[in-house]
This record gives structure tokens, C-alpha cells and sequence, in this order.
């Protein structure tokens, strides 16, 4: 079933293709960039160097690395997009993309996309909440100019 996070993926694009920008496209651009390259790295350290985990079928695959290049972006589009910048509907904000991404990812284990092999969903939480944390003080530092 490794259909699941292609089709997942093209319903992710159609979103922010359709939803109502308020990034620009220089935060966007940015934005992805920054994510796909923290996503790769991320992904080649702790499973291509150190066999944590393995994503689709085993060895390198032109199809992974187009999931590891987009979808963390567009979901850090999509988390910044929306995100609220009032600390009170932040919290809640937060934890929702938490968990939300703690059950796409428990999704993508149950498809087959994602293999562990020394990895551990509770690290997987702990890298969500510095993500989430680091992108968010990534859109102030791109907005403060400095």
C-alpha cells in the first residue's frame, strides 16, 4: 500500500493550492526550502547513516525522495500559513499539528511507507515539538528582517 502518501501528497498540493495565502511567496519560498533541506538531512543522518528507520521500499528510490521533499514543506507551509501569533490560540494550535502529525506518521508506519528499525515514535514526537517550535521562529526571523 505504498499508494498512500502520493495520494496523500497530490490532496496536500490541491490544499495549498486553493487555500487563502497569508504567507508571501518569498516566506513560502523560504519555507519550503528550508523544511525540504532539514526533512533530507534529517532523513539521510538518521536513516541512511544510521539505519533508524527506512522510507518505502529498501535502497535509495527517486519516488521517496520526492514524499521527503515536498511533504514536510507543504506542511510547514501549511502550519505557518495558519498559524495563530496571539501565545493563547497558539498553544492549542500546537498541539493539534502534534498530533496530528504523530497520526499521519502512524498512518504512514501502518501503510508500509515507514519501517523502523531502532527508531521509536516517541522520538519522532520529540523531533514534531522542535520542528514545530524551530519553524515557527523561522517565519519571525524571515518577517524580522534580521
Amino acid at each position: 500500500m505504498m499508494w498512500f502518501p502520493y495520494i496523500y501528497l497530490i490532496f496536500t498540493l490541491i490544499i495549498i493550492w486553493f487555500m487563502p495565502k497569508r504567507l508571501t511567496k518569498v516566506e513560502i519560498y523560504v519555507t519550503w526550502f528550508v523544511v525540504a533541506l532539514i526533512n533530507l538531512s534529517s532523513d539521510i543522518i538518521l536513516s541512511f547513516v544510521f539505519h533508524m528507520y527506512e522510507l518505502g521500499p529498501k535502497g535509495v528510490q527517486l519516488s521517496v525522495h520526492l514524499i521527503e521533499l515536498t511533504l514536510g514543506s507543504i506542511h510547514g507551509i501549511l502550519y505557518l500559513n495558519f498559524m495563530p501569533h496571539d501565545v493563547k490560540k497558539f498553544i492549542p494550535y500546537f498541539f493539534a499539528w502534534f498530533v496530528y502529525s504523530i497520526l499521519l506518521e502512524s498512518i504512514l508506519i501502518y501503510f508500509g511507507f515507514i519501517t523502523y528499525s531502532g527508531w521509536s515514535l516517541w522520538y519522532s514526537g520529540i523531533y514534531y515539538v522542535i520542528a514545530l517550535i524551530y519553524t515557527r521562529w523561522h517565519l519571525n526571523f524571515i518577517r524580522s528582517g534580521k
